[in-house]
């Protein structure tokens, strides 16, 4: 295998493919789309968070799979959370946060009809400061594997693959993944407190605060490590109706609760054998 690191996780390819391609895929990708690097082209736009703005092709192609994200999750996973994300205090890379700080107070969450795109002009008719991390890691997942043309890539757990592959998963089991895609949304590994209550960077629309949700952690299978990632964001942020939401599209979904016990949906349970899924 080879490894490498961007968008601030490990990146694994097999052994003997085209690496390098996809490295620098990883990393044109984090240099445009980065809250964390200041010359981001993300960050220039978040510059100035209102009004009229011209936008490079490959921002307004991540924009406009924001947008289609948010309208098929019914507005969960919404790229108009950045302002809540950095009221938060997710406001520098996840190594540097301060563990604990002052209490901070949520902050709204612009309506989706705040954004509109056309082509590659961007209007924002109120302050927005917008977040891609809900499609910019998926989607390089998956043009990674079609740079690739075969084998698997694996990017921080969220995995997009052309052959069968054993995956595990939060809390030590294993899944076989035939092809397509496996994302796992978490609250467990990035969290911060802030006047001694915990922060995560997984936001509720509705309150502009951390999701308060039963779930620790979410796995979902999908025919793209895009459609998984999405999917898996606006299960753990539906809490107990996070299982079926996924069961009336046909997704696969694998819960760990707060306490470690997994719970997985109907059509996980009908595609995992028993004793992977437990």
């Amino acid at each position: 295998m080879t490894a490498f690191r961007s968008m601030g996780c490990e990146v694994v390819v097999p052994s003997g493919l085209s690496a390098g391609a996809v490295r620098r895929l990883f990393d044109d990708r984090d240099r445009r789309f980065s809250r964390f690097i200041e010359s981001s082209e993300l960050n220039r736009v978040n510059d100035s968070p209102q009004g009229v703005t011209v936008v490079s092709e490959e921002l307004a192609s991540m924009l406009s799979l924001a947008l289609d994200a948010a309208r098929a999750t019914d507005g969960l996973v919404s790229p108009t959370v950045g302002g809540a994300v950095l009221a938060a205090g997710y406001d520098r890379d996840f190594p540097l946060i301060p563990p604990d700080g002052d209490q901070v107070e949520p902050a709204a969450v612009p309506a989706l009809n705040s954004i509109k795109l056309d082509g590659r002009i961007l209007l924002r008719t109120r302050p927005v400061t917008l977040d891609l991390n809900g499609v910019v890691k998926g989607r390089t997942v998956d043009d990674a594997l079609a740079l690739l043309g075969d084998g698997w890539v694996s990017a921080g757990g969220d995995l997009a693959t052309a052959q069968p592959i054993v995956v595990g998963l939060p809390g030590g089991d294993t899944v076989l993944v035939d092809r397509g895609g496996l994302a796992t949304s978490s609250v467990s590994k990035r969290s911060w407190l802030r006047g001694g209550e915990r922060q995560h960077h997984l936001i509720d629309p509705a309150t502009g605060a951390p999701a308060r949700t039963r779930w620790s952690d979410v796995t979902v299978a999908a025919p793209t490590c895009l459609e998984a990632d999405i999917a898996a964001k606006a299960a753990l942020l539906l809490g107990d109706e996070g299982p079926s939401w996924l069961d009336r599209r046909g997704l696969a979904g694998r819960f760990v609760d707060q306490d470690g016990c997994v719970v997985g949906n109907q059509s996980w349970t009908s595609a995992v054998p028993a004793q992977a899924a437990a």
